[in-house]
């Protein structure tokens, strides 16, 4: 008994391509939702253990972007104010400088996740957390997350 192909090349084409779309969706969700979580946990650091907000640019200036094959699919950048006013828009900064590193990633996906203000090291430097906690919590949180995908990918009807 043989096998026999009833349906055209372009069906199974659209079904592969239709599989790898819902893939693409899971994959960003999952990403999404874990970079709203870091941007949260980044933006919520205490004061005493991070920094206080003069301008509000610093704080502005922390987002995450999602690039898939070279392209910003997402990204979170919200605007927080200081007690004193500001002509820089640490948010512009902030996604201009992801925008600049998301240029490095042609393949596949990436969360670039920023504090894009220039002097974020220095305030590092001084023993201030600005995204060194963030990075230790995403390291902790990544390998759950594509545990979780991996499962989600397994349960579609492919």
């Amino acid at each position: 008994m043989a096998i026999k192909h009833t349906s055209s090349i372009n069906d199974l084409k659209n079904h592969f391509r239709k599989v790898q779309e819902r893939v693409d969706q899971a994959i960003i969700r999952q990403l999404a939702f874990l970079g709203e979580d870091l941007v949260n946990y980044a933006r919520s650091i205490p004061a005493e253990m991070g920094f206080r907000d003069q301008t509000g640019n610093l704080r502005s200036s922390i987002g995450y972007v999602i690039v898939h094959n070279g392209s910003v699919i997402k990204d979170d950048f919200q605007r927080v104010t200081g007690p004193v006013q500001s002509e820089k828009s640490g948010i512009e900064i902030g996604k201009s400088y992801a925008l600049e590193l998301s240029g490095k990633h042609k393949e596949g996906y990436a969360m670039i996740f920023v504090a894009g203000m220039d002097y974020a090291l220095a305030v590092e430097s001084r023993g201030r957390d600005v995204l060194t906690s963030t990075e230790y919590a995403a390291k902790r949180a990544l390998p759950p997350a594509i545990r979780k995908l991996k499962q989600q990918i397994k349960k579609m009807k492919l």
